[in-house]
């Protein structure tokens, strides 16, 4: 196979991966996604509506990674601003009418800055998320976007610019048939530290003005007879080794509180909601990887039943999941029942492909497979620089050959002399070399001298690349020959490293060029 042919093929193999891997796997996955109207349509007739739930996006800003170069972190806010934009893209290709949040939009909006910084990092937010005009977006506050019982690095200013930005802590929505409990969990954890510290029940609290707790007992009564779905940013407490179902990737939720986190609600509050609402569905982020757990509720107006809650995926490729994934919700008012499920709501986990393995076992094995296969071709005998002759040098050598066989084919001065005599070439091998030949050079080396046992000692080592011959460096480097009588005109030939360096370059400029390509379009259009 000949090098042209070679690179052409390397350039082909390289566009159709970019190609496939930056955009095609991201197509492909969601186009494996449907919403679950399939658990509702055989039962009802009515129109179904469709919810797409993002949880922990978290947006990255220079403050997301303290120890790591600032260099670095900006390279990883692209790369992951640029995943988290082509999964939105594809997701809301499934056309939702509604989508909600559950909470962490923004990795760094707790922390204090000025309104300008501020402004701008939600204006990137938005820019990443961007939607059709017309499709409502629901928000609930999380730890990173409004704090949580945080004794430092926390904003006064957090709640304030969460409310003007997203929009309220706490809220009721009707939709589908459903209503849908928002709430505010990081404020609930911090309520709930407070009356229990003072010892009061939930029945007994004194409810703070504008907080969670207040705003769940006003609402209680009117959602009585109504399908409630609720959305909390922070899991519900379960047992310790609670199992989360075949679709978690490891581990489980464990209870941890720290400064600005906690892994689950307490005890009490997660019955307090149960009680209070009966939500038939929970829809809860924070945790990052999948997690379905049964809650056992038992209120006064219903007997003892099983509350699902979902844990959903971040949708971000920096939070520690390989596959991230977003839940796809379908809402109908029909609310009949079967085995004792719900046929009015049904959700669906909808996968992401795995970003870091792309660029660690896809890229790179062809990155290396690339340029071995470079490297083996432009050491091929066949692609090496052959000694370059002129033409007046290829015709005079020419001459030369012939007139040294007439001059021995034709008798002269010589003719009686034994060839085979040392005085038939003496003349020739006396006569003194020209001045323009070759004098030899001694090779570069390293000495090192020392004192050993009294004496003065030295080594001297040869450089590595003086090692080898002139022919042997010629078809390695760089190297330029001139043609005899065109003193101006200057052939330059690379040998194996600038060929191949060379080949590299005209490899890569596809791939790069497609890279770039994509990455603007998707980031800008």
């Amino acid at each position: 196979m000949s090098r042209r042919l070679t690179v052409s093929i390397l350039k082909f193999v390289w566009a159709a991966v970019i190609l496939w891997f930056e955009y095609g796997v991201f197509w492909y996955a969601v186009r494996q996604c449907e919403w679950p109207d399939s658990h509702l349509t055989r039962h009802s007739s009515s129109d179904t509506t469709h919810v797409l739930v993002v949880a922990d996006p978290q947006i990255l800003n220079h403050r997301s990674y303290p120890g790591r170069p600032s260099i670095l972190t900006y390279i990883s806010q692209v790369i992951v601003d640029l995943n988290i934009r082509k999964s939105w893209r594809q997701a809301t290709r499934l056309k939702p009418h509604a989508v909600v949040f559950l909470g962490d939009m923004m990795d760094g909006g707790r922390f204090p800055m000025d309104d300008a910084e501020y402004e701008k990092y939600y204006r990137r937010f938005k820019h990443i998320f961007s939607i059709e005009p017309g499709i409502p977006e629901y928000f609930i506050p999380g730890n990173h976007d409004i704090g949580l019982r945080m004794t430092r690095n926390a904003s006064k200013k957090a709640h304030e610019r969460y409310i003007s930005h997203f929009g309220p802590l706490n809220q009721l929505v009707a939709l589908g048939g459903y209503k849908l409990v928002m709430i505010d969990a990081p404020g609930l954890v911090e309520e709930d530290y407070i009356r229990e510290r003072k010892g009061y029940s939930f029945q007994e609290w004194k409810s703070i003005p504008g907080g969670a707790v207040e705003f769940v007992k006003a609402i209680a009564e009117g959602v009585r007879d109504d399908p409630v779905i609720l959305f909390s940013h922070i899991p519900l407490s379960r047992p310790d080794a609670a199992d989360c179902g075949p679709l978690r990737e490891r581990g489980t939720i464990h209870p941890g509180i720290g400064d600005g986190y906690q892994n689950t609600l307490g005890d009490q509050a997660t019955d307090f909601l149960l009680q209070s609402l009966t939500p038939s569905l929970i829809l809860s982020g924070d945790d990052h990887d999948y997690c379905e757990y049964y809650h056992n509720s038992t209120s006064a107006r219903s007997a003892s039943t099983r509350v699902r809650e979902v844990t959903v995926k971040s949708l971000s490729m920096a939070m520690n999941v390989k596959f991230p994934g977003f839940q796809l919700l379908s809402l109908t008012s029909d609310q009949r029942q079967e085995n004792g499920k719900s046929l009015g709501h049904a959700d669906e986990l909808c996968l992401l492909p795995d970003q870091l393995s792309i660029y660690l076992f896809k890229y790179i094995p062809l990155l290396l497979v690339s340029l071995l296969i470079l490297f083996v071709v432009n050491t091929a005998p066949a692609y090496l620089p052959q000694p370059f002759r002129s033409p007046q040098a290829v015709h005079t050598g020419y001459q030369g050959h012939m007139t040294r066989l007439g001059h021995r084919a034709l008798p002269g001065r010589d003719s009686g002399r034994d060839p085979m005599s040392d005085s038939y070439y003496h003349n020739d091998l006396t006569l003194p070399p020209p001045l323009s030949a070759a004098k030899c050079k001694p090779r570069p080396r390293t000495t090192w001298t020392f004192h050993l046992l009294g004496r003065r000692r030295r080594i001297s080592f040869p450089w590595p690349l003086a090692l080898v011959s002139k022919a042997v460096r010629d078809r390695l480097l760089f190297h330029n020959l001139t043609v005899k009588g065109r003193s101006k005109h200057v052939l330059k030939r690379s040998g194996v490293i600038g060929g191949f360096i060379n080949d590299t370059r005209a490899v890569a400029s596809i791939p790069l060029s497609i890279i770039v390509l994509i990455s603007c379009w998707i980031l800008y259009y």
